[in-house]
């Protein structure tokens, strides 16, 4: 096919084979007409399950133009920035191995960039829940679990506060270049839970004014693994956090002292002083899920003030 695509859709995996396989299959069944407009490239990070067999069944069976890649050097970051050097799409369109794709995902997706135009458009993202919700679950975590909705209109965005995840969104691989693609020392890496690979990009387009749509009409699910049931694993994420946050803290500083960001810290020591202060208060009234948000809350804000002052 010599026509570049409109979209390449760019999936990248680690060791989650059989999840895989499903998404595959869902983007298999999309029913837009338009298929010569969209490529797929799956990147596998290294993974030691049985990826590549489900993702080379896949490339020789599908209708829509799909490449496998594999990226040795862990970390999502890299793995994305390897799909999009390998995409020929003018829009590249993210989704995940765990993500539950509806049929008119990417025919969505195809008719707002044809009425839009925009720099980057995302949508929602649905939290699939197959077992009871633990019992320390608030909906504070919500983002913890990548969920997105911003309700039934499209909006077009203009500050930091709307947020996209990696699971639904799509930019132009112009602009993906222009902004320096994503952070090596940012993203999933491994069993590291490190997160904002997107954040970086989605503030500097706000800075930068770009052109950013929510559009509500292109969900996608997020099956949860087992392990993000489990209290360890929200208490690693608010802790591998603090590393995210402190990173893009730095980068994106107006005000800065000993090349510290100055008021990444004097937030973090109001929200660290509430969230202690909030702890004792639930842990002495018996309120087990608050108690534990905000202990997760002070652990995650020390952190960040001692990778604020060990920093360099």
């Amino acid at each position: 096919m010599n026509q570049s695509p409109i979209i390449s859709v760019v999936i990248c995996t680690y060791n989650n084979a059989d999840s895989l396989a499903i998404t595959l299959q869902q983007l298999a069944a999309q029913t837009t007409s338009l298929k010569d407009n969209v490529e797929i490239i799956i990147v596998d990070n290294n993974s030691p399950d049985h990826t590549k067999k489900v993702c080379l069944d896949f490339t020789q069976s599908s209708t829509i133009a799909s490449t496998y890649i594999f990226e040795s050097r862990q970390g999502l970051s890299h793995a994305r920035n390897t799909g999009v050097a390998n995409a020929r799409g003018e829009y590249i369109l993210f989704t995940d191995d765990d993500a539950d794709i509806p049929s008119h995902w990417l025919n969505d997706y195809l008719q707002q960039i044809e009425r839009n135009q925009p720099d980057c458009l995302y949508s929602r993202i649905n939290i699939i829940w197959d077992k009871e919700k633990p019992w320390w679950f608030l909906p504070e975590y919500i983002p913890c679990f990548v969920g997105v909705d911003y309700g039934n209109q499209p909006i077009k965005v203009t500050d930091i506060h709307r947020e996209f995840y990696g699971k639904n969104f799509c930019m132009k691989k112009a602009l993906i270049l222009e902004l320096g693609g994503f952070d090596p020392a940012l993203g999933r890496n491994g069993s590291k839970l490190i997160a904002g690979e997107e954040t970086l990009l989605y503030r500097r387009m706000v800075a930068e004014k770009k052109h950013i749509l929510y559009f509500p009409d292109a969900p996608v699910g997020h099956r949860l693994k087992d392990r993000e049931y489990l209290a360890e694993n929200i208490k690693k994420q608010f802790v591998d956090g603090a590393y995210s946050a402190h990173h893009i803290a730095k980068i994106m500083a107006k005000k800065t002292i000993l090349g510290r960001p100055l008021r990444a810290l004097f937030d973090s020591l109001i929200i660290l002083a509430k969230s202690s202060a909030l702890c004792v208060r639930y842990w002495l009234t018996g309120k087990k899920p608050k108690y534990y948000y905000y202990y997760l809350s002070t652990l995650k804000h020390l952190t960040f003030i001692k990778l604020w002052i060990t920093s360099t």
